[in-house]
């Protein structure tokens, strides 16, 4: 589905240098999040992050080239998971205008998370807003949501949150798209503490025809319902002492049809999940980095079985800090009821070569379990492999980071990642269905640059590049096509502006660039280019207005985001934002 939200775009425009682990430099441009965008509409637009989406309904994300299985979703610190499939690693029942700026975890950085990289949102300090939105766009999308914020106290805020969206023909003619959400927040605040508590619920029903690599001659449906439960506290600076934990209790539903065949899926997830980390007893320049966490995942499904599994891990990584360098030794271990423990490595290192240039290294390993997809499906489109084991990641980084000018950050570094029982989903012939099955060990090799330039207060630019080799010919693949991680953009350019001309008016623009690897599948040119605009305009004599208008997929372009997958035309929606 093309975006539905007009104002959505601006806050992915203005991600923060957090991502590139530089000092934050404010730009007064800056604008609040909208209540009621999707979590997927930021990830659109985040340097670092691919996302693949099946009409917009469905998205999958990928980081510095993994495959859908191997990215995905942290809520303050809180690692999201789905056993049933990764397909729904964006999915967060949560309007984004709650939720600070997304930072990408790759590399060390990434010890807990998913097994490339992990997509983190914070909380957002209640500050006590009533804001409602209403809009309409082409293809028949309208949309309503609202957001009220009250402070009780100095210290103690009361939220809640509630939206609809619907559309026709996101992509098919039949492929049509709603969405309901509601949910409560309740926060305590004092001094560099910070307590949360939310409960949220959202329900999407959509058409799925082509989805999945399944025949897009036949029509499918698919629906969802996610009820999440979340605490969480966190006390002190992520940058300097902290502390932090929390716990999650997530049901999700997901119910999968296609008439024609017939065919059918009902499957029920439950994930509970409890973390705590920091960073403590600081003494001469010695720390101690660590973290806990466990899940327990249980799956009732009628095409999958029942299944109940838990895993857990602790990582230890002390570390120390002279003037100019600073090393982080520790390992972490991660503990499985099925499989066998893990012992993973993490080793960084960072040398201030002057006062506004650090080069930096690491080492680190990270495991996933397959998902119970990838091990127990059969449907007219895949099929399962049960036996397939825990997918493990070997990455070395090496790089650059600096702040020239006050005007400017960057960042640059290569990597080099070994996969050892790569899982992906590929084809034997053209005719035959996906398979899930295991590559053996794949090398990836990959180049990240980002730059931040902030020329004015009123402007802020964002440039981003990936390059990206798999080695796929150091093995015999086999196969005719591979559907996720053979099929990688070798070449992404992401570009984006933030202009605020007048104190009322704010344009933005997203510019993104890829060069897909070859796929005998991909039936449409390897070539993408997507392209959004916004404008903004809240008038003087009305400040309690704000007037919202976007185009996404300028260019109209057809690429293929996923082999064989029709991508959504050229789209125009216009929203009407009150706070009161």
């Amino acid at each position: 589905m093309k975006k539905l939200f007009a104002a959505t775009l601006l806050s992915a425009l203005i991600t923060s240098a957090a991502e590139t682990n530089i000092p934050t430099i404010t730009v007064t441009a800056s604008a609040e999040t909208p209540e009621s965008a999707a979590i997927h509409e930021i990830l659109r637009t985040t340097p670092g992050v691919v996302l693949n989406s099946q009409g917009g309904s469905q998205n999958d994300i990928s980081v510095r080239g993994s495959s859908f299985s191997g990215a995905g979703l942290s809520l303050g610190g809180l690692t999201l998971r789905n056993p049933q499939t990764e397909h729904f690693n964006a999915e967060l029942p949560l309007p984004a205008g709650m939720l600070e700026r997304p930072t990408v975890r790759t590399g060390l950085e990434n010890h807990g998370g998913h097994l490339v990289g992990t997509v983190n949102f914070d909380v957002l300090p209640m500050v006590g807003k009533r804001q409602m939105e209403m809009g309409f766009g082409s293809d028949h999308r309208d949309w309503q949501s609202i957001l009220v914020q009250q402070m009780l106290t100095d210290e103690l805020g009361l939220g809640v949150f509630a939206g609809r969206e619907s559309a026709n023909g996101v992509d098919y003619p039949d492929n049509d798209y709603d969405r309901e959400y509601l949910g409560a927040h309740l926060q305590h605040r004092s001094d560099d503490t910070q307590v949360d508590f939310i409960v949220a619920h959202q329900k999407k029903e959509f058409g799925t025809r082509g989805y999945y690599g399944v025949d897009n001659t036949r029509s499918a449906t698919e629906d969802t319902e996610e009820n999440m439960v979340y605490l969480a506290v966190r006390n002190g600076d992520l940058n300097s002492d902290y502390l932090r934990g929390g716990i999650s209790w997530r049901e999700f539903y997901d119910n999968y049809y296609i008439p024609s065949y017939p065919y059918e899926n009902h499957h029920r997830s439950r994930t509970s999940a409890a973390f705590f980390d920091g960073r403590t007893l600081e003494v001469n320049g010695i720390a101690l980095g660590w973290r806990t966490d466990v899940e327990e995942e249980r799956i009732v499904s009628t095409g999958l079985g029942n299944h109940h599994r838990t895993r857990g891990g602790v990582s230890l990584l002390p570390q120390w800090k002279g003037d100019k360098l600073k090393v982080i030794i520790g390992a972490r271990g991660e503990f499985f009821t099925d499989e066998s423990s893990e012992f993973l490595p993490q080793i960084g290192v960072e040398y201030m070569l002057s006062d506004n240039l650090t080069a930096f290294a690491s080492y680190s390993e990270t495991v996933r379990l397959p998902s119970y997809t990838e091990l127990d499906y059969d449907s007219p489109g895949s099929f399962g492999n049960t036996g397939l084991g825990p997918q493990q990641s070997v990455e070395t980084e090496l790089g650059l980071k600096g702040i020239p000018a006050e005007t400017m950050d960057w960042k640059a570094a290569v990597f080099h990642r070994r996969s050892k029982n790569t899982i992906d989903w590929m084809k034997a012939t053209a005719a035959g269905r996906w398979n899930a099955t295991n590559l053996g060990t794949l090398n990836v090799y990959g180049l990240e640059t980002q730059l931040g330039f902030y020329p004015a207060k009123n402007i802020e630019m964002l440039f981003a590049y990936t390059w990206i080799h798999k080695d796929k010919d150091a093995a015999d693949f086999g196969g005719y096509a591979s559907r996720y991680a053979l099929d990688y953009p070798e070449h992404l350019a992401q570009a984006s502006l933030l202009w605020r001309p007048f104190q009322s008016l704010e344009l933005g623009t997203t510019q993104t660039l890829r060069r897909q690897t070859d796929n005998a599948v991909r039936t449409e040119h390897k070539l993408g280019a997507d392209s959004s605009f916004i404008v903004r305009y809240t008038p003087p004599s009305a400040s309690y207005a704000t007037l919202s208008l976007l185009i996404n997929n300028a260019w109209d372009d057809d690429f293929q985001s996923l082999p064989d997958q029709r991508a959504p035309e050229r789209y125009a929606g216009l929203s009407l934002t009150l706070d009161w």
